[in-house]
Protein backbone atom coordinates (compact mmCIF):
# COMPACT_ATOMS: atom_id res chain seq x y z
CA UNK A 1 0.00 0.00 0.00
CA UNK A 2 1.17 3.59 -0.55
CA UNK A 3 3.27 5.37 2.06
CA UNK A 4 1.29 8.55 2.63
CA UNK A 5 2.97 11.79 3.67
CA UNK A 6 3.14 12.21 7.45
CA UNK A 7 3.78 15.95 7.34
CA UNK A 8 1.66 18.40 5.37
CA UNK A 9 2.51 22.03 4.71
CA UNK A 10 0.02 24.44 3.17
CA UNK A 11 1.07 25.50 -0.33
CA UNK A 12 0.26 29.11 -1.31
CA UNK A 13 -1.96 29.48 -4.36
CA UNK A 14 -0.75 32.82 -5.68
CA UNK A 15 0.97 33.46 -8.97
CA UNK A 16 4.72 32.90 -8.81
CA UNK A 17 5.86 36.54 -8.96
CA UNK A 18 3.38 37.78 -6.32
CA UNK A 19 4.41 34.96 -4.02
CA UNK A 20 8.10 35.85 -4.45
CA UNK A 21 7.21 39.49 -3.79
CA UNK A 22 5.50 38.47 -0.54
CA UNK A 23 8.90 37.39 0.80
CA UNK A 24 10.48 40.82 0.50
CA UNK A 25 10.19 41.65 4.22
CA UNK A 26 12.58 38.81 5.06
CA UNK A 27 15.69 40.45 3.60
CA UNK A 28 17.16 43.74 2.40
CA UNK A 29 15.64 44.32 -1.03
CA UNK A 30 18.55 46.50 -2.11
CA UNK A 31 21.31 43.99 -1.44
CA UNK A 32 22.66 42.09 -4.46
CA UNK A 33 21.07 38.68 -4.91
CA UNK A 34 22.33 37.92 -8.42
CA UNK A 35 26.06 38.52 -8.81
CA UNK A 36 28.33 37.95 -11.79
CA UNK A 37 31.00 35.72 -10.27
CA UNK A 38 33.59 36.80 -12.86
CA UNK A 39 32.79 40.51 -12.37
CA UNK A 40 31.16 40.95 -8.94
CA UNK A 41 30.57 44.65 -9.54
CA UNK A 42 27.75 43.54 -11.85
CA UNK A 43 24.78 42.72 -9.64
CA UNK A 44 20.99 42.72 -9.49
CA UNK A 45 19.07 43.35 -6.27
CA UNK A 46 15.50 42.27 -5.61
CA UNK A 47 14.39 45.88 -6.04
CA UNK A 48 16.07 45.99 -9.41
CA UNK A 49 14.69 42.58 -10.37
CA UNK A 50 11.10 43.69 -9.77
CA UNK A 51 11.75 46.82 -11.84
CA UNK A 52 13.00 44.62 -14.69
CA UNK A 53 10.00 42.32 -14.31
CA UNK A 54 7.53 45.19 -14.67
CA UNK A 55 9.41 46.59 -17.67
CA UNK A 56 9.58 43.17 -19.31
CA UNK A 57 5.86 42.63 -18.73
CA UNK A 58 5.18 45.84 -20.66
CA UNK A 59 7.77 44.99 -23.31
CA UNK A 60 6.58 41.46 -23.99
CA UNK A 61 2.99 42.62 -24.23
CA UNK A 62 4.01 45.36 -26.65
CA UNK A 63 5.85 42.72 -28.70
CA UNK A 64 2.65 40.70 -29.01
CA UNK A 65 3.02 38.09 -26.28
CA UNK A 66 -0.32 36.67 -25.23
CA UNK A 67 -1.18 34.73 -22.13
CA UNK A 68 0.24 31.22 -22.38
CA UNK A 69 2.75 32.04 -25.14
CA UNK A 70 6.08 30.25 -24.80
CA UNK A 71 9.39 32.14 -24.86
CA UNK A 72 12.57 30.13 -25.46
CA UNK A 73 15.83 31.30 -23.86
CA UNK A 74 18.87 29.79 -25.58
CA UNK A 75 21.88 30.81 -23.56
CA UNK A 76 24.65 29.86 -21.22
CA UNK A 77 24.24 31.13 -17.67
CA UNK A 78 23.97 34.90 -17.61
CA UNK A 79 23.36 37.55 -14.94
CA UNK A 80 20.14 38.56 -16.70
CA UNK A 81 18.85 35.05 -17.38
CA UNK A 82 16.77 34.85 -14.15
CA UNK A 83 15.08 38.24 -14.59
CA UNK A 84 14.23 37.33 -18.18
CA UNK A 85 12.53 34.18 -16.91
CA UNK A 86 10.69 36.14 -14.23
CA UNK A 87 9.59 38.74 -16.80
CA UNK A 88 8.30 36.03 -19.14
CA UNK A 89 6.24 34.46 -16.36
CA UNK A 90 5.08 37.85 -15.09
CA UNK A 91 3.77 38.75 -18.55
CA UNK A 92 1.63 35.62 -18.51
CA UNK A 93 4.05 33.70 -20.69
CA UNK A 94 5.80 30.38 -20.23
CA UNK A 95 9.58 29.99 -20.06
CA UNK A 96 11.42 27.20 -21.84
CA UNK A 97 15.20 26.90 -21.79
CA UNK A 98 17.32 24.99 -24.27
CA UNK A 99 20.83 23.59 -24.10
CA UNK A 100 23.36 25.96 -25.74
CA UNK A 101 25.02 22.95 -27.37
CA UNK A 102 21.86 21.95 -29.25
CA UNK A 103 22.07 21.64 -33.02
CA UNK A 104 19.41 23.04 -35.38
CA UNK A 105 17.92 19.52 -35.51
CA UNK A 106 17.48 19.38 -31.73
CA UNK A 107 16.29 22.97 -31.49
CA UNK A 108 13.72 22.30 -34.17
CA UNK A 109 12.29 19.53 -32.00
CA UNK A 110 12.39 21.72 -28.88
CA UNK A 111 10.76 24.76 -30.47
CA UNK A 112 8.11 22.67 -32.21
CA UNK A 113 7.32 20.62 -29.11
CA UNK A 114 7.08 23.68 -26.85
CA UNK A 115 5.23 25.72 -29.51
CA UNK A 116 7.56 28.65 -28.82
CA UNK A 117 6.48 32.07 -30.08
CA UNK A 118 9.67 34.00 -29.18
CA UNK A 119 13.37 33.12 -29.01
CA UNK A 120 16.04 34.98 -27.02
CA UNK A 121 19.58 33.78 -27.72
CA UNK A 122 23.19 34.75 -27.16
CA UNK A 123 24.80 36.20 -30.31
CA UNK A 124 27.63 33.65 -30.30
CA UNK A 125 25.19 30.73 -30.48
CA UNK A 126 22.49 32.39 -32.57
CA UNK A 127 22.84 30.39 -35.78
CA UNK A 128 21.20 27.15 -34.58
CA UNK A 129 18.11 28.68 -32.90
CA UNK A 130 17.71 31.18 -35.73
CA UNK A 131 17.73 28.43 -38.35
CA UNK A 132 15.24 26.35 -36.37
CA UNK A 133 12.98 29.31 -35.53
CA UNK A 134 12.73 30.62 -39.08
CA UNK A 135 11.92 27.12 -40.39
CA UNK A 136 9.03 26.99 -37.93
CA UNK A 137 7.73 30.39 -38.97
CA UNK A 138 8.76 32.40 -35.92
CA UNK A 139 9.05 35.99 -37.22
CA UNK A 140 12.49 37.58 -37.35
CA UNK A 141 11.41 40.40 -35.02
CA UNK A 142 10.56 37.82 -32.36
CA UNK A 143 14.14 36.57 -32.29
CA UNK A 144 16.03 38.75 -29.80
CA UNK A 145 19.61 38.71 -28.55
CA UNK A 146 20.70 38.31 -24.95
CA UNK A 147 23.32 41.04 -25.25
CA UNK A 148 23.80 44.80 -25.02
CA UNK A 149 22.59 46.77 -28.07
CA UNK A 150 26.17 47.52 -29.16
CA UNK A 151 26.98 43.80 -29.15
CA UNK A 152 24.01 43.05 -31.40
CA UNK A 153 25.29 45.01 -34.37
CA UNK A 154 25.83 42.89 -37.44
CA UNK A 155 23.57 40.08 -36.25
CA UNK A 156 20.35 41.41 -37.75
CA UNK A 157 18.36 41.16 -34.53
CA UNK A 158 17.52 43.55 -31.71
CA UNK A 159 18.71 43.30 -28.12
CA UNK A 160 16.39 41.95 -25.42
CA UNK A 161 16.85 45.37 -23.82
CA UNK A 162 14.47 46.85 -26.38
CA UNK A 163 11.76 45.17 -24.30
CA UNK A 164 12.61 47.59 -21.48
CA UNK A 165 11.61 50.63 -23.55
CA UNK A 166 7.82 50.38 -23.17
CA UNK A 167 7.29 51.67 -19.66
CA UNK A 168 6.21 49.33 -16.88
CA UNK A 169 3.12 47.24 -16.17
CA UNK A 170 2.04 45.00 -13.32
CA UNK A 171 2.47 41.26 -13.70
CA UNK A 172 -0.37 38.77 -14.11
CA UNK A 173 -1.85 38.11 -10.68
CA UNK A 174 -4.11 35.42 -9.25
CA UNK A 175 -4.73 33.66 -5.96
CA UNK A 176 -6.71 30.45 -6.30
CA UNK A 177 -5.65 26.82 -6.28
CA UNK A 178 -7.16 25.76 -9.59
CA UNK A 179 -5.50 28.59 -11.51
CA UNK A 180 -2.15 28.03 -9.76
CA UNK A 181 -2.19 24.32 -10.59
CA UNK A 182 -3.33 24.74 -14.18
CA UNK A 183 -1.20 27.71 -15.26
CA UNK A 184 2.18 26.69 -16.72
CA UNK A 185 5.19 28.76 -15.69
CA UNK A 186 8.12 26.69 -17.01
CA UNK A 187 8.50 23.99 -19.64
CA UNK A 188 11.50 21.83 -18.82
CA UNK A 189 12.65 19.20 -21.27
CA UNK A 190 12.92 15.67 -19.96
CA UNK A 191 13.24 12.25 -21.53
CA UNK A 192 10.92 10.98 -18.80
CA UNK A 193 11.05 7.21 -18.62
CA UNK A 194 11.62 6.69 -22.34
CA UNK A 195 11.49 8.39 -25.71
CA UNK A 196 12.42 11.76 -27.17
CA UNK A 197 12.71 14.81 -24.90
CA UNK A 198 9.27 15.91 -23.74
CA UNK A 199 8.15 19.30 -22.42
CA UNK A 200 7.33 18.81 -18.73
CA UNK A 201 4.78 21.39 -17.58
CA UNK A 202 5.87 22.98 -14.30
CA UNK A 203 3.01 25.10 -12.98
CA UNK A 204 3.10 28.11 -10.67
CA UNK A 205 1.84 25.76 -7.94
CA UNK A 206 4.57 23.16 -8.62
CA UNK A 207 7.35 25.74 -8.34
CA UNK A 208 5.97 27.37 -5.21
CA UNK A 209 5.53 23.93 -3.62
CA UNK A 210 9.11 22.98 -4.47
CA UNK A 211 10.58 25.95 -2.64
CA UNK A 212 8.11 25.81 0.25
CA UNK A 213 8.65 22.12 1.01
CA UNK A 214 12.43 22.15 0.61
CA UNK A 215 13.41 25.58 1.96
CA UNK A 216 10.56 26.74 4.22
CA UNK A 217 9.75 23.59 6.18
CA UNK A 218 8.97 24.87 9.71
CA UNK A 219 10.29 21.63 11.25
CA UNK A 220 13.62 21.99 9.49
CA UNK A 221 14.71 25.65 9.38
CA UNK A 222 17.99 26.17 7.57
CA UNK A 223 20.60 27.04 10.23
CA UNK A 224 22.91 28.99 7.93
CA UNK A 225 22.57 31.68 5.28
CA UNK A 226 22.74 30.02 1.88
CA UNK A 227 25.17 31.41 -0.69
CA UNK A 228 25.88 29.41 -3.84
CA UNK A 229 27.94 29.55 -6.98
CA UNK A 230 25.49 28.80 -9.78
CA UNK A 231 27.41 26.87 -12.42
CA UNK A 232 24.90 24.19 -13.38
CA UNK A 233 22.93 25.20 -16.50
CA UNK A 234 19.95 27.46 -15.81
CA UNK A 235 17.83 25.71 -18.44
CA UNK A 236 17.95 22.56 -16.31
CA UNK A 237 15.68 21.61 -13.42
CA UNK A 238 18.75 20.85 -11.29
CA UNK A 239 19.24 24.58 -10.70
CA UNK A 240 16.52 26.47 -12.61
CA UNK A 241 13.83 26.52 -9.88
CA UNK A 242 16.41 27.54 -7.28
CA UNK A 243 17.93 30.34 -9.35
CA UNK A 244 14.79 31.71 -10.98
CA UNK A 245 12.49 31.32 -7.97
CA UNK A 246 14.18 30.64 -4.62
CA UNK A 247 16.80 33.37 -4.96
CA UNK A 248 14.17 36.05 -5.57
CA UNK A 249 11.88 34.70 -2.84
CA UNK A 250 14.51 34.28 -0.12
CA UNK A 251 17.32 36.70 -0.91
CA UNK A 252 20.00 34.02 -1.07
CA UNK A 253 22.95 35.23 -3.08
CA UNK A 254 23.55 33.42 -6.36
CA UNK A 255 27.00 33.98 -7.84
CA UNK A 256 26.55 33.18 -11.50
CA UNK A 257 29.17 31.43 -13.64
CA UNK A 258 28.69 31.13 -17.38
CA UNK A 259 29.44 27.42 -17.08
CA UNK A 260 31.35 25.07 -14.83
CA UNK A 261 35.13 25.28 -14.88
CA UNK A 262 36.82 23.57 -11.94
CA UNK A 263 39.49 26.09 -10.96
CA UNK A 264 37.20 29.10 -11.31
CA UNK A 265 34.43 27.31 -9.40
CA UNK A 266 36.73 26.61 -6.46
CA UNK A 267 38.25 30.09 -6.56
CA UNK A 268 34.80 31.69 -6.46
CA UNK A 269 33.77 29.37 -3.62
CA UNK A 270 36.74 30.61 -1.59
CA UNK A 271 36.59 34.29 -2.58
CA UNK A 272 32.89 34.74 -1.89
CA UNK A 273 32.77 32.35 1.10
CA UNK A 274 30.10 30.05 -0.27
CA UNK A 275 28.12 28.14 2.33
CA UNK A 276 26.24 25.72 0.07
CA UNK A 277 27.01 23.67 -3.02
CA UNK A 278 24.70 21.73 -5.30
CA UNK A 279 26.74 19.53 -7.60
CA UNK A 280 26.60 16.54 -9.92
CA UNK A 281 28.84 13.44 -9.81
CA UNK A 282 31.31 14.58 -12.53
CA UNK A 283 31.98 17.71 -10.44
CA UNK A 284 32.64 15.56 -7.37
CA UNK A 285 35.12 13.46 -9.34
CA UNK A 286 36.86 16.58 -10.69
CA UNK A 287 37.25 18.11 -7.21
CA UNK A 288 38.52 14.86 -5.69
CA UNK A 289 40.97 14.28 -8.54
CA UNK A 290 42.30 17.83 -8.25
CA UNK A 291 42.94 17.36 -4.54
CA UNK A 292 44.65 14.01 -5.04
CA UNK A 293 47.11 15.30 -7.63
CA UNK A 294 49.57 16.66 -5.03
CA UNK A 295 49.75 17.69 -1.35
CA UNK A 296 49.82 21.35 -2.39
CA UNK A 297 46.68 20.91 -4.49
CA UNK A 298 44.91 19.15 -1.65
CA UNK A 299 45.75 22.03 0.68
CA UNK A 300 44.42 24.52 -1.87
CA UNK A 301 41.18 22.59 -2.44
CA UNK A 302 40.60 22.35 1.31
CA UNK A 303 41.12 26.10 1.65
CA UNK A 304 38.63 26.75 -1.15
CA UNK A 305 36.00 24.62 0.59
CA UNK A 306 36.62 25.96 4.10
CA UNK A 307 33.41 28.03 4.27
CA UNK A 308 31.08 25.33 2.94
CA UNK A 309 28.46 24.09 5.42
CA UNK A 310 26.39 21.85 3.18
CA UNK A 311 26.88 19.97 -0.09
CA UNK A 312 24.22 18.03 -1.97
CA UNK A 313 24.71 15.89 -5.06
CA UNK A 314 22.10 14.72 -7.51
CA UNK A 315 21.25 14.08 -11.19
CA UNK A 316 22.96 10.66 -11.17
CA UNK A 317 24.07 8.09 -8.59
CA UNK A 318 27.33 8.70 -6.73
CA UNK A 319 29.20 5.79 -5.18
CA UNK A 320 29.93 5.83 -1.46
CA UNK A 321 33.70 5.88 -1.92
CA UNK A 322 33.63 9.07 -3.98
CA UNK A 323 31.16 10.63 -1.54
CA UNK A 324 33.50 9.83 1.35
CA UNK A 325 36.51 11.30 -0.47
CA UNK A 326 34.81 14.65 -0.99
CA UNK A 327 33.44 14.60 2.56
CA UNK A 328 37.03 14.25 3.80
CA UNK A 329 38.01 17.47 2.00
CA UNK A 330 35.25 19.49 3.67
CA UNK A 331 35.35 21.15 7.10
CA UNK A 332 34.61 18.79 9.97
CA UNK A 333 31.21 20.38 10.57
CA UNK A 334 30.17 20.29 6.90
CA UNK A 335 27.64 17.76 5.62
CA UNK A 336 27.66 16.08 2.21
CA UNK A 337 24.58 14.09 1.22
CA UNK A 338 22.77 12.90 -1.89
CA UNK A 339 19.25 13.68 -3.03
CA UNK A 340 16.78 12.32 -5.55
CA UNK A 341 15.12 14.64 -8.03
CA UNK A 342 13.45 14.66 -11.41
CA UNK A 343 12.20 17.26 -13.83
CA UNK A 344 8.76 15.72 -13.27
CA UNK A 345 8.98 16.46 -9.53
CA UNK A 346 10.09 20.06 -10.16
CA UNK A 347 13.53 19.15 -8.74
CA UNK A 348 14.00 17.78 -5.20
CA UNK A 349 11.74 14.99 -3.95
CA UNK A 350 13.93 13.04 -1.51
CA UNK A 351 16.43 14.85 0.65
CA UNK A 352 18.40 15.15 3.89
CA UNK A 353 17.46 18.34 5.72
CA UNK A 354 20.57 20.00 7.13
CA UNK A 355 22.35 19.12 9.39
CA UNK A 356 21.45 15.45 8.96
CA UNK A 357 24.42 13.46 7.66
CA UNK A 358 24.76 10.20 5.74
CA UNK A 359 27.59 7.94 4.65
CA UNK A 360 25.54 5.08 3.19
CA UNK A 361 24.73 6.48 -0.26
CA UNK A 362 21.08 7.08 0.61
CA UNK A 363 19.00 9.83 -1.00
CA UNK A 364 17.29 10.60 2.31
CA UNK A 365 13.57 10.75 2.96
CA UNK A 366 10.76 12.23 0.92
CA UNK A 367 9.85 15.85 1.53
CA UNK A 368 6.44 16.68 3.07
CA UNK A 369 3.18 16.35 1.12
CA UNK A 370 4.52 13.56 -1.13
CA UNK A 371 2.92 10.11 -1.24
CA UNK A 372 4.95 7.22 -2.63
CA UNK A 373 4.43 3.58 -3.53
CA UNK A 374 6.45 0.81 -5.15
CA UNK A 375 5.26 -1.41 -7.98
CA UNK A 376 6.75 -4.54 -9.49
CA UNK A 377 8.80 -3.28 -12.47
CA UNK A 378 8.37 -6.57 -14.29
CA UNK A 379 4.60 -6.86 -13.92
CA UNK A 380 3.79 -4.73 -16.94
CA UNK A 381 0.95 -3.05 -15.05
CA UNK A 382 0.51 0.05 -12.92
CA UNK A 383 -1.17 -1.67 -10.00
CA UNK A 384 1.02 -4.58 -8.86
CA UNK A 385 2.33 -3.02 -5.65
CA UNK A 386 5.23 -4.41 -3.63
CA UNK A 387 6.94 -3.53 -0.36
CA UNK A 388 6.97 -0.96 0.99
CA UNK A 389 10.09 -1.87 3.03
CA UNK A 390 13.23 -3.83 2.15
CA UNK A 391 11.80 -4.64 -1.28
CA UNK A 392 12.96 -3.27 -4.60
CA UNK A 393 10.32 -1.71 -6.80
CA UNK A 394 9.65 1.06 -9.26
CA UNK A 395 9.15 4.33 -7.43
CA UNK A 396 5.79 6.02 -7.99
CA UNK A 397 5.15 9.45 -6.54
CA UNK A 398 2.23 11.84 -6.05
CA UNK A 399 2.04 15.33 -4.59
CA UNK A 400 2.11 19.10 -5.20
CA UNK A 401 5.56 19.17 -6.80
CA UNK A 402 4.68 16.46 -9.34
CA UNK A 403 3.80 17.92 -12.73
CA UNK A 404 0.40 17.30 -14.29
CA UNK A 405 1.94 15.92 -17.47
CA UNK A 406 3.86 16.61 -20.67
CA UNK A 407 2.74 19.24 -23.15
CA UNK A 408 0.63 17.76 -25.96
CA UNK A 409 1.78 14.21 -25.29
CA UNK A 410 -1.28 12.15 -24.27
CA UNK A 411 0.48 8.85 -25.00
CA UNK A 412 3.30 9.53 -22.52
CA UNK A 413 0.86 10.97 -19.99
CA UNK A 414 -1.31 7.83 -20.13
CA UNK A 415 1.75 5.60 -19.83
CA UNK A 416 3.51 7.39 -16.96
CA UNK A 417 0.59 8.36 -14.69
CA UNK A 418 -1.80 5.86 -13.16
CA UNK A 419 -5.45 6.23 -12.22
CA UNK A 420 -4.59 7.26 -8.66
CA UNK A 421 -2.45 10.16 -9.83
CA UNK A 422 0.93 8.55 -9.17
CA UNK A 423 3.77 9.31 -11.58
CA UNK A 424 5.77 6.18 -12.41
CA UNK A 425 9.39 7.33 -12.34
CA UNK A 426 11.22 4.39 -13.89
CA UNK A 427 13.73 4.39 -11.00
CA UNK A 428 14.13 1.21 -8.96
CA UNK A 429 14.43 1.95 -5.25
CA UNK A 430 14.01 0.42 -1.83
CA UNK A 431 13.40 1.76 1.67
CA UNK A 432 15.32 0.38 4.65
CA UNK A 433 12.82 -0.80 7.27
CA UNK A 434 15.05 0.20 10.19
CA UNK A 435 16.27 3.64 9.15
CA UNK A 436 13.44 4.53 6.74
CA UNK A 437 16.10 5.84 4.37
CA UNK A 438 15.63 5.45 0.62
CA UNK A 439 18.15 4.11 -1.89
CA UNK A 440 18.17 4.23 -5.69
CA UNK A 441 19.54 0.92 -6.94
CA UNK A 442 18.66 0.67 -10.64
CA UNK A 443 16.43 2.10 -13.29
CA UNK A 444 13.73 0.66 -15.46
CA UNK A 445 13.68 3.58 -17.83
CA UNK A 446 15.62 3.37 -21.06
CA UNK A 447 17.95 6.28 -20.40
CA UNK A 448 21.70 6.78 -20.50
CA UNK A 449 23.20 9.15 -17.91
CA UNK A 450 26.09 11.06 -19.50
CA UNK A 451 27.86 13.52 -17.18
CA UNK A 452 24.56 14.17 -15.39
CA UNK A 453 22.49 14.62 -18.56
CA UNK A 454 19.75 12.23 -19.64
CA UNK A 455 20.15 10.73 -23.10
CA UNK A 456 17.34 8.74 -24.70
CA UNK A 457 18.75 5.87 -26.80
CA UNK A 458 15.92 6.09 -29.33
CA UNK A 459 16.74 9.73 -30.05
CA UNK A 460 20.19 8.66 -31.24
CA UNK A 461 18.70 5.62 -32.97
CA UNK A 462 16.33 7.88 -34.89
CA UNK A 463 19.24 9.95 -36.16
CA UNK A 464 21.15 6.81 -37.18
CA UNK A 465 18.16 5.36 -39.01
CA UNK A 466 17.86 8.57 -41.02
CA UNK A 467 21.22 7.75 -42.65
CA UNK A 468 20.50 6.39 -46.15
CA UNK A 469 22.99 3.52 -45.78
CA UNK A 470 21.97 2.33 -42.32
CA UNK A 471 19.33 -0.39 -42.21
CA UNK A 472 18.93 -0.79 -38.45
CA UNK A 473 20.51 0.50 -35.26
CA UNK A 474 20.41 0.16 -31.50
CA UNK A 475 22.05 2.28 -28.81
CA UNK A 476 22.96 1.27 -25.27
CA UNK A 477 24.89 2.88 -22.44
CA UNK A 478 28.24 1.50 -21.35
CA UNK A 479 29.86 2.39 -18.04
CA UNK A 480 33.07 4.28 -18.63
CA UNK A 481 35.03 6.25 -16.05
CA UNK A 482 34.16 9.75 -14.94
CA UNK A 483 31.45 10.26 -17.56
CA UNK A 484 29.35 7.57 -15.89
CA UNK A 485 27.86 6.11 -19.06
CA UNK A 486 28.52 6.73 -22.73
CA UNK A 487 26.30 5.87 -25.71
CA UNK A 488 27.44 2.98 -27.91
CA UNK A 489 25.81 2.35 -31.28
CA UNK A 490 25.23 -1.04 -32.89
CA UNK A 491 24.69 -0.52 -36.61
CA UNK A 492 23.40 -2.73 -39.44
CA UNK A 493 24.48 -1.45 -42.86
CA UNK A 494 22.27 -1.80 -45.94
CA UNK A 495 23.35 -4.68 -48.18
CA UNK A 496 25.90 -3.58 -50.76
CA UNK A 497 26.69 -0.30 -48.95
CA UNK A 498 29.71 0.76 -46.93
CA UNK A 499 29.70 2.95 -43.84
CA UNK A 500 32.67 3.65 -41.57
CA UNK A 501 32.73 4.48 -37.87
CA UNK A 502 34.10 7.92 -38.74
CA UNK A 503 31.11 8.56 -40.99
CA UNK A 504 28.65 7.39 -38.33
CA UNK A 505 30.25 9.65 -35.72
CA UNK A 506 30.19 12.60 -38.11
CA UNK A 507 26.53 11.97 -39.00
CA UNK A 508 25.51 11.97 -35.33
CA UNK A 509 27.84 14.88 -34.53
CA UNK A 510 26.16 17.12 -37.07
CA UNK A 511 22.71 16.49 -35.59
CA UNK A 512 23.00 16.03 -31.84
CA UNK A 513 24.60 17.82 -28.91
CA UNK A 514 28.03 16.82 -27.71
CA UNK A 515 26.83 14.77 -24.75
CA UNK A 516 24.68 12.63 -27.09
CA UNK A 517 27.61 11.56 -29.26
CA UNK A 518 28.42 7.86 -29.62
CA UNK A 519 31.57 8.19 -27.52
CA UNK A 520 31.14 4.61 -26.38
CA UNK A 521 32.00 3.52 -29.91
CA UNK A 522 30.30 2.11 -32.99
CA UNK A 523 29.95 -1.61 -33.56
CA UNK A 524 28.85 -3.01 -36.94
CA UNK A 525 26.66 -6.10 -36.65
CA UNK A 526 24.63 -8.30 -39.00
CA UNK A 527 21.36 -7.85 -37.12
CA UNK A 528 19.72 -6.29 -34.06
CA UNK A 529 17.96 -8.78 -31.76
CA UNK A 530 14.26 -8.00 -31.42
CA UNK A 531 11.99 -8.99 -28.54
Amino acid sequence: MPLLAKQHITIPTKDLISWCYDGRAAFDQDKPIYIDAADPARTISATRAYKYIRQLVAGFRAAGLRKGDVVCVHSFNNLYYPVLVQGIVGAGGVFVGTNPSYTPYELGHALKTSQAKFVIAEPDILSAPKEAALKLGIPKERILLLAKPDDCKGHGHASWRTLLEHGAQEWERFDDEATAKNTPAFLMFSSGTTGLPKAAIQSHYNLIAQHTLVHENPRNPEPYHMRRVVCLPMFHTAIGPYTHVSTLRSGRESYIMKRFALREFLEHTKRFQMTSMIIVPPMVVAIVNAASSSPAQEKWVRACLSSVANVVAGAAPLDQEMQAKLQALLPATSVFTQLWAMTETTCVASYFYHPKADTTGSVGRFIPNLDVKLVDPDSGTHDHEVGPYDTRGELCIRGPTVISGYLNNPEANARDWDGDGFFHTGDIVYCDSKTKLWYVVDRKKELIKVRGFQVAPNEIEGVLLAHPDIKDAAVIGIVQGEAGELPRAYVVVEEGREVTEVEVRRWVGERLARYKQVEGGVRFVEGIPKT
